[in-house]
């Protein structure tokens, strides 16, 4: 796979995950809709702006579109790495006293998870008898 096909593959991965049409990304850019279709599909080349522009517009490091996308990613990683795409959407408009109560929440949520996991093999160890 070339680098202009791995950016491409990358271009509507991230768009898709962003829960983005092209048209309403092409709106976010100052762009036509087919040149959104042209990018994906190699038909036209994406200039290094235009690049900019999108990672912009999906609100993510110009670098994601050089990660090595044949590096092969876990079904469990792949859904947390959209869920994370989805929560920081989500973040996006909220106000930062807001978005520190969501971040206070998951902070507390994976807390109470990790406290569970260590506690649950400690439960599980039979009991010994001992001798008298």
């Amino acid at each position: 796979m070339t680098l202009e096909e791995r950016i491409r593959a990358q271009l509507r991965l991230y768009r898709r995950s962003a829960g983005l049409t092209q048209n309403e990304l092409a709106k976010r850019i100052g762009a036509h809709v087919q040149q959104i279709y042209r990018y994906e599909t190699g038909a036209g080349r994406i200039p290094a702006a235009q690049l900019w522009l999108i990672s912009q517009a999906l609100d993510m490091p110009l670098d994601q579109f050089f990660i090595d996308a044949d590096m092969p990613v876990s079904e469990q990683e792949q859904a947390v790495f959209d869920d994370v795409r989805t929560a920081a959407t989500l973040l996006r408009p909220l106000a930062p006293e807001q978005r520190n109560a969501v971040i206070e929440l998951l902070r507390t949520m994976a807390q109470d998870t990790q406290a569970k996991k260590k506690a649950a093999p400690q439960a599980e160890q039979p009991l010994r008898a001992t001798g008298c």
